[in-house]
């Protein structure tokens, strides 16, 4: 079984016990249910402590639609079985223009001001010592619950933003804390939204965290919001442009099959273009798909191993080809397979021994197996991490210590976008998760893309692009800190598909000695040969 232990430098290092922030929430119902979701966390946590509940109304809301759950704030408790979140004698009216009611909120000492509903915060001013928060949704996060992810779907916005915005007052510039983009679903208001929401249910809590530890510094570091454009209804025009994208989509699938295909060169240095020029192809039949290719050079001889994913059996299993520099390919061989779903085969060498983390995310684990008869028998070793659904698993060793990538997400939301990390002393573990997790939250350039590599003397980790569509491309973004406290990096370049070589996504690159090998995302008419 899988063992998680805490990072030792956090055991060695613990902080001493602070007081919990002091948080108010001024609601008026009806109240999204990912809302009460995050005040539930925050209730549970040893951050904050939820000490005074204004609400507008103590009538239970019902209503159905647009992944709404509306119970009022104080019916919480008592509708989850939930301690409850504070004692009856701290549960007020909300009064925002009523002086007597702005003292009686004073005497809290509140650090936050948390706005759940249509409630209006600049009238919340001065009422707690590091401002007023709430959801904020779109670019500039002007845009509140009720209307988040309907104008993007409406646009054909390729990403839609979330995060917590913060009102400081007395002046000072609005700021955004905990902000994330996830990919737009392109068709429905009400995926969008249900994406965006059940990801956004973690921001609070997040965002407390790094207020708890970084203090007024870290407010003052956050991004500042710039004045937007803010929400625009919806017109009929708006409706008829998207009703056509829906019917060019279902014209394209009933057209063209589209599948993943494999392509590979050996060269001293490899640019990554986006284009096929140069490179051999490994096409699949019609009836299925190469993706995610890893390669592997083995006593002088060159291999390929990737996920193929048959349409009809509706789950991967993982594959290898030996490949040479004329451009033959054998045929593919078949060399693990599991009840569950099996892609993005990572392979790892450590005391002379080969391993693979294949992708099993559907199982909830990360597991490794050790080649015993190269390259067709593999047994499995261990499980890395269970009770996780994680996917994309990279692995890196940085001195003397064990680096896993991997991407996180909440149920209900899409696992392209948060990034978590996970450390250990020996490839085999204990694995210990980040305290920074998740350590990215951006679709543009989060989830894992091939392993890590050393170029000039810095350090690139591959991402894929998910957006507008998922395998859009891969962007090459270089760390510039990987250590127990924290992640950093930045994107320096994007390789997309060319348009002249008839690829239409890219998601995974890979090098290994002087071959190279990338996967591309095709179409073919569904009815020629």
């Amino acid at each position: 079984m899988a063992s998680v232990v805490p990072f030792p430098e956090a055991a060695r290092e613990s902080p001493p016990a602070r007081a919990k922030l002091r948080v108010g929430v001024f609601a008026a119902p009806p109240v999204e249910r990912f809302i009460l979701e995050a005040l539930a966390a925050v209730a549970s946590s040893t951050v904050a402590e939820l000490t005074l509940v204004c609400e507008r109304g103590q009538t239970p809301v019902s209503r159905i639609g647009e992944n709404r759950g509306l119970t009022p704030v104080s019916r919480m408790a008592e509708k989850w079985g939930l301690t409850p979140l504070v004692a009856p004698g701290r549960r007020m009216p909300l009064e925002v223009g009523n002086a007597e009611w702005r003292e009686r909120v004073r005497e809290h000492e509140l650090d936050v001001a948390f706005v759940a509903g249509d409630v209006e915060v600049a009238a919340l001013e001065g009422l707690a010592r590091f401002g007023t928060w709430r959801y904020a949704f779109g670019e500039d996060h002007s845009i509140g619950e009720r209307d988040a992810g309907r104008r993007e779907v409406f646009e054909g916005a390729p990403v839609t933003a979330s995060g917590i915005r913060v009102r400081l007052g007395q002046g000072r510039p609005d700021r955004v804390a905990c902000r994330s983009w996830s990919r737009t679903q392109p068709f429905s208001v009400a995926r969008n939204r249900g994406n965006v929401f059940a990801k956004a249910s973690d921001f609070l809590l997040r965002a407390l965290r790094d207020l708890a530890e970084g203090g007024p510094e870290w407010l003052d570091s956050a991004p500042e919001i710039q004045q937007g454009r803010g929400y625009l209804p919806v017109d009929l025009g708006d409706r008829l442009r998207l009703a056509a994208r829906i019917a060019r989509r279902a014209a394209q699938k009933a057209a063209f099959v589209e599948q993943w295909t494999l392509a590979w060169r050996f060269t001293d240095i490899e640019p990554w273009s986006g284009a096929l020029d140069g490179f051999f192809r490994l096409d699949p039949p019609k009836d299925r798909f190469y993706a995610d290719p890893f390669p592997l050079q083995h006593q002088g001889r060159s291999y390929i191993f990737f996920e193929e994913l048959p349409f009809a059996a509706g789950k991967a299993h993982i594959s290898v080809v030996e490949v040479d520099r004329e451009g033959r390919a054998s045929e593919p061989m078949r060399v693990l397979e599991r009840d569950y779903h099996l892609s993005y085969p990572f392979l790892v060498e450590d005391g002379g021994e080969l391993y693979m983390i294949p992708e099993t995310g559907q199982n909830r684990t990360v597991e490794i197996y050790r080649c015993v008869e190269f390259p067709a028998r593999w047994k499995r070793e261990r499980v890395l991490l269970d009770g996780l659904f994680a996917v994309d698993a990279t692995l890196h060793r940085e001195a003397d210590r064990w680096w896993m990538f991997a991407n996180v997400a909440n149920p209900g939301a899409e696992i392209h976008d948060e990034l978590c990390l996970f450390g250990a002393e020996s490839l085999l573990g204990p694995w210990s998760p980040h305290p920074r997790n998740p350590v990215k939250s951006d679709v543009r350039n989060a989830r894992p893309a091939g392993r890590l590599f050393t170029q000039g003397g810095k350090l690139y980790r591959p991402a894929q692009v998910c957006a507008p569509l998922y395998g859009s491309g891969v962007a090459m973004n270089r760390v510039t800190r990987l250590d127990a406290r924290a992640f950093e990096e930045e994107e320096e370049r994007r390789i997309l598909p060319a348009e002249a070589s008839g690829v239409i996504g890219l998601h995974t690159v890979n090098r290994a000695g002087s071959l190279s090998v990338i996967d591309a995302f095709v179409r073919r008419p569904r009815f020629s040969r």
